[in-house]
This record gives C-alpha cells, structure tokens and sequence, in this order.
C-alpha cells in the first residue's frame, strides 16, 4: 500500500456521479451473488475478508473530502438466516437493505444461511466498478482457501488512466431521445421504482452480449442506444487497482441487426479505443450536489413519462467463471451473478456471467405502470435466444 503510505486517491468525476443515487435509487450497490453447496464457518470468513482487505485497500475505502482513504477497517461480515426471495428481488429485505454499520460505510460482506449458503458481495459503485467487485470477491475466496490474495495495491481510476492514454476523439453527445425495449410507464406510488429479476440460462453461446443487444434493438422503436461498459485496465494488464476504471462504448443499433454485424461494431469501438473519449461526459458531476440530483431527477422523469432516455440499456458482461475455481473448503459455488445497482438515469441495466456451462442474466429496470409484464415477457425472449442450438 504504497510502502509506510496510507492509501488514498482522488474521488474521479465519474464517482461523483454516484453519490446522489444513494438517495435516489438506494441502496445504488452493485451485488455479487455466489450461491452454493455446503456451509462457510462465519469466524473463517470474517478472518478471510480481514486477510483480503488487508491486500485490497480499496475495500475499506472511506470519503474524506475530495479523497478516497483507507480506513484500515475491513468490510463487516453479516450473517443473516435468510433465503433470496424470487422471483421478486426488488422486495428482498437483504437485498435492499442499507449497507452498514455506518452511513460512509462503502462495502460489505453477507453470508445467508437459509436453505443454501450463499454469499453476497456489496460494494457502492462510487469506489469500485464491476471488475473491482470480481477481483476483491476472488481476494476473499482466495483466503478462505489459504491463498494469498493477489495484491490490488495501485491508487489508480479512470481520470488518472485516460490522461496518461489519452482520448483520441470526442465524446459521444448525451441527448434523452432512446426508446428501450419494454417501453414507457409512469410511476406510481404502490408499485416499487425498480425491478430487479434473475434468469438462469441452461447454455453458454459465443457473443452472448451481442445478441442479447441485438434482440433489445429488434423490440424498440427507431435507433436503440446500448451502453457497453468497458474495462480500461485492458489498456495497462499490469495495473492492480479496484477502483472505477469502466467506461462506455455506446452501440447505436437499428432494429434487424444481425448480431454478428454488432460483434463486429464493438471490434471496431475497440479497436478505435473509444471508450476513453466518454470520460470528458462526467464533467457535469463538478456541479454541486443539489444540481446533480435535478438532473438526473429529470432525466428520470424524461425516460418514465416520455419514453425519452440517454440510453435504451446497459448490457455489461463480467467474465467466465467455474466451480472449481471458486470452491473453499466446505463450499462449492453453484453459481455466480452480479445483481446491478439501481439508476435513475438508465432504464434497463443488464449483466451477464458465464458459469459452468450455463449463463447467468440478471437485470434492474426502472418500474412503472405496465413495466412489470413486458420486462418478464422481455426476459424469456433472451433466455430462448440464448438457449436456441447453434
């Protein structure tokens, strides 16, 4: 941790963008879900997540200012007697509950005991992104099984990466003109502002990310705008840090689209590195808070009474992951997905994950009247795309 140092960096613009979404869509964490078979003594864990954390200063990260520091106080572990309610997860009292102990708490570990243990990872977004999330969950998993976690010890996000790269065009302009694929619903009181749904898909395809955006632009109206995160850290493989370095590649698609051609249009916006132009969109963050939260309170009101969004999804995919290399001593992971964070500012947040031979789709979707039935009818078109023989 940068020799005698104590850990910090700067709070990025993009971070800052999180903040008002803890009032606005709380909890706004992004959660990683291993379900499995066989139990996890609670001590071993708590002693896991010390030993990782510990490798993983990003993990005990505490607001100081315009600063990320270390606290030294590793994530609380909750042990909670509890099974995940489904289909319905946006009423799972685990699942929406605040993390804690304390309001600048920024991650958490749970381990459910209910009819399967299953651990869930917490992280706000504000001090990692989804790879982070992977790579401390693995830190964990790692020192349970008597590892050494490997080492995240670099105070490095997206702002410090793009201005030592540098952005080699202009950033995408952001007008609230995208359609999305389960269409519009005004928001009402009894009903919950988000949904938050998980399908298990029995086969893993090639260019799973691809179709899936490509059946999103086939069921809107007029030119779909796809938001693709993408992982900087491609840029730097020897970088260790958790903190956000995700930026967009945004996808404009017309419905009919072949996937293969959308395959072949994310190579390109590789290719073409333009993930890093978008950074230059954050600056609006440097506003002061309160106007922050009216923007994206308005571009929340735009998309639900208009149909009229800065994009129709996010489609994110976070990786490949087996059994046998998640397994500790007395757990088998029987599974491994993310559950996104909520937004007021994107209608549709998807997330894939690939497990042992079968995929895992999850979604948050911004709720209102009529959006509950087309997002499950939205669903199982995916999942018999996915699931169609090559």
């Amino acid at each position: 941790m940068n020799g005698s140092k104590v850990f910090r960096r700067p709070v990025t613009t993009t971070e800052r963008m999180y903040f008002p979404m803890r009032d606005l869509a709380p909890p706004f964490l992004m959660q990683l879900v291993v379900p499995g078979e066989g139990n996890i003594d609670p001590e071993a864990l708590r002693t896991a997540v010390i030993t990782a954390a510990a490798a993983t200063p990003g993990a005990r990260l505490r607001r100081h200012g315009a600063e990320w520091v270390d606290s030294e106080i590793p994530p609380v572990v909750r042990v909670v007697d509890h099974r995940l309610r489904y289909p319905a997860l946006e009423a799972d009292p685990v699942l929406t509950s605040p993390i804690g102990p304390t309001p600048d708490t920024t991650v958490e570990v749970l381990l459910l005991t209910g009819t399967q243990a299953t651990l869930i990872f917490r992280v706000f977004h504000g001090v990692m992104d989804g790879i982070g999330m992977v790579a401390w969950a693995t830190n964990v998993l790692r020192a349970l099984r008597g590892e050494d976690p490997v080492p995240q010890p670099d105070p490095i996000a997206d702002q410090e990466l793009v201005a030592k790269l540098g952005a080699p065009g202009r950033p995408t302009p952001l007008i609230p003109r995208y359609r999305t694929a389960i269409g519009r619903g005004r928001g009402r009181r009894d009903l919950a502002p988000h949904l938050l749904r998980h399908r298990r898909v029995e086969a893993v395809v090639p260019g799973a990310l691809a179709r899936v955006c490509a059946l999103l632009a086939d069921e809107t109206p007029g030119t779909s705008r796809i938001m693709m995160p993408v992982d900087l850290r491609r840029h730097d493989p020897t970088l260790r840090s958790t903190a956000n370095l995700a930026l967009p590649l945004f996808l404009d698609i017309e419905p009919g689209r072949d996937w293969t051609a959308i395959k072949d249009q994310i190579k390109a916006g590789l290719r073409e590195r333009r993930e890093l132009n978008q950074l230059a969109n954050t600056r609006v963050a440097l506003v002061p808070d309160p106007v922050n939260r009216g923007v994206l309170r308005t571009t929340n009101w735009l998309g639900a009474r208009f149909g009229r969004n800065l994009a129709s999804a996010t489609v994110s995919h976070m990786g490949r992951f087996t059994a046998e290399e998640l397994a500790v001593p007395g757990f088998r992971p029987t599974g491994l997905f993310v559950l996104p964070q909520h937004s007021v500012a994107m209608p549709l947040l998807f997330g894939l994950t690939e497990f042992d031979g079968h995929t895992e789709l999850t979604v948050s979707a911004r709720n209102g009247v009529g959006i509950e039935p087309r997002l499950e009818a939205l669903l199982d078109r995916i999942v018999a795309i996915l699931e169609l023989p090559e």
